[in-house]
């Protein structure tokens, strides 16, 4: 059946909260704001970082607590080519890719990927109830990405 006009742009709207969702989680990183992330995520919110040996993080504070351990790298992250597909009134999936840019002691980093996402709508608030993060590379600069690519 089709959608009616109203609800096309009912999804559209939720589809632009949702890629702000990701744009904030950007700006909060660059901010280096381990808060403000946490509150993209809704209370049982969890992060994996397992394909970096990072674990698997859930819950606010220990989202905050696992992102201010990573300051140190200074990432500049930006999100592009973001896929949504909704389930429900109240959830949604999908993915993005991302391409960072950071730096560790003196030596600059160059890193790239995808990070599929779970959204549940919360009081009218789109947040993560999950993140997986999958690499490409993040590899020095100088090092370059095309070893890591094969």
């Amino acid at each position: 059946m089709d959608k009616s006009l109203e609800q096309k742009i009912e999804e559209l709207w939720n589809r632009e909260q949702i890629k702000s969702l990701t744009y904030a989680y950007g700006e909060c990183i660059f901010r280096r704001d381990a808060a403000g992330l946490a509150n993209l995520f809704t209370e049982d919110g969890a992060v994996d970082f397992s394909a970096l040996g990072q674990g698997i993080h859930r819950g606010r504070a220990a989202l905050a607590q696992f992102y201010e351990r990573g300051w140190a790298r200074r990432i500049r992250p930006f999100f592009t080519n973001h896929y949504i597909e909704f389930h429900a009134d109240d959830r949604a999936s999908g993915w993005c890719w991302f391409d960072n840019r950071g730096k560790q002691d003196d030596e600059s980093l160059i890193g790239a990927g995808k990070i599929y996402d779970d959204y549940r709508l919360i009081e009218g608030r789109w947040l993560f109830s999950s993140r997986r993060v999958a690499p490409f590379f993040m590899v020095p600069l100088s090092r370059g990405w095309a070893r890591e690519l094969g």
